[in-house]
C-alpha cells in the first residue's frame, strides 16, 4: 500500500512568508540573468560586440505605483517558449545545475515573496517570438487553476531580453535598501 505526496496550488501563496530579505529576493533574479549570460556567453558576446553593448541587469522600484512596482530586466539570452514553460515549473531544476541556478525555485519564490501579481516578458536571441505570461498568485491559489494564457508578439530575431514586473507587493521597500539598489543599478560603488 502506498500514498502519494500531493502539493496543492495554494502553496504558492505561502511563498510570501519565506524568510527572504530584499537582497535575497533580488539576488535570485540577478543569478538567473547572469547564469543565462554564462550559459550562452559565446552567442551573447558576439551580439554585444555587434551592438557595442554588454550584459545589463536593471532593477527599478516604484513605490508610488499602486501596490508598488518592481521591474527586473536584462539583455541576456531570453527564453524560448519551452524554456519559459520550464522556468514556470516549480522545483524543476535547470539543465545546468553547476552554476547559480540549481533548484528551479528562485524565480517563483522571489516573485511571490515580493508581490501577488507578476509577469514575465521574454524574447530569445535568434528567435522571432516574444512571450508574455502573467501570474496572479491569489487567483491561482484560490481557484486551483494553473493555466496561464501566453501572449505572443513577433519581434526581430536580434532582440534578446527578459523583463519581470511585480506588483501588488506584500511589503514595502524603503530607506537604505533602495539607495543601495539604485547604486548597484547605476554601476556606482
Amino acid at each position: 500500500m502506498n500514498l502519494e505526496l500531493t502539493i496543492g496550488l495554494d502553496v504558492i501563496s505561502s511563498y510570501k512568508r519565506l524568510a527572504y530579505t530584499p537582497w535575497h529576493a533580488i539576488a535570485e533574479f540577478v543569478d538567473n540573468s547572469t547564469q543565462s549570460y554564462f550559459d550562452h556567453r559565446k552567442e551573447l558576446d558576439k551580439a554585444f560586440a555587434e551592438d557595442d553593448d554588454k550584459l545589463k541587469v536593471a532593477i527599478v522600484y516604484e513605490r508610488d505605483q499602486k501596490g508598488g512596482l518592481m521591474r527586473i530586466s536584462d539583455n541576456a539570452m531570453g527564453m524560448s517558449y519551452n524554456e519559459l514553460r520550464h522556468a514556470l515549473h516549480v522545483a524543476k531544476p535547470p539543465a545546468n545545475t553547476s552554476g547559480r541556478s540549481k533548484y528551479g525555485m528562485g524565480l517563483k519564490t522571489a516573485s511571490c515573496w515580493i508581490g501577488d501579481l507578476w509577469s514575465i516578458r521574454t524574447k530569445k536571441l535568434g528567435e522571432t517570438n516574444e512571450y508574455k505570461v502573467t501570474i496572479d498568485v491569489e487567483k491561482i491559489a484560490t481557484a486551483g487553476n494553473n493555466e496561464l494564457p501566453v501572449i505572443v508578439k513577433e519581434k526581430s530575431a536580434d532582440q534578446h531580453y527578459t523583463i519581470i514586473e511585480i506588483t501588488k507587493h506584500n511589503r514595502s521597500f524603503h530607506g537604505i535598501w533602495w539607495i543601495r539598489l539604485f547604486r548597484v543599478e547605476n554601476g556606482l560603488k
